[in-house]
């Protein structure tokens, strides 16, 4: 197998592991609206998640970003926190049911993490990690356009 099928291979698990596992929540969720939830967790923690931050991330308009944040709030998916050092700002946090849903989802990846951790040495996840920064960086080539 090459770099290009091993890649796709994990793609493909990845995302049939997610479709099972909305189809065995009885589907009451979309693709799209998992999509949002890891994109807010994400966001969450690195700066913090914002209806207008989601909303450039995903070359969106507010108000479509809007109308999905409000969908997931009344789903209890996200809840609101005004910011305490700026009253104006309005940042994205998922529920606690959510957030243990991401955690249930991330079982695996946090599996893989930790045998990788186990095999492999300090200079080869450095190594692997420094691989993966390209396609990350391919990756915002492409969404600064």
């Amino acid at each position: 197998m090459n770099l290009r099928d091993s890649l796709n291979q994990y793609y493909y698990d990845e995302i049939v592991c997610d479709l099972r596992r909305l189809a065995q929540n009885g589907g009451e969720l979309s693709y799209n609206s998992i999509m949002y939830l890891d994109v807010i967790s994400y966001q969450e923690h690195s700066g913090g998640c914002t209806v207008s931050r989601l909303a450039k991330t995903l070359h969106i308009s507010n108000s479509a970003a809007t109308m999905k944040v409000s969908e997931l709030v009344r789903l209890g998916l996200v809840e609101k926190a005004r910011s305490e050092t700026d009253r104006r700002v309005v940042y994205l946090h998922l529920s606690p049911l959510a957030a243990e849903g991401v955690c249930e989802s991330d079982a695996p990846y946090e599996r893989a993490v930790q045998v990788i951790e186990e095999r492999y040495s300090e200079e080869e996840i450095t190594l692997f990690c420094r691989m993966l920064q390209v396609f990350a960086d391919e990756y915002q080539k492409e969404n600064s356009i």
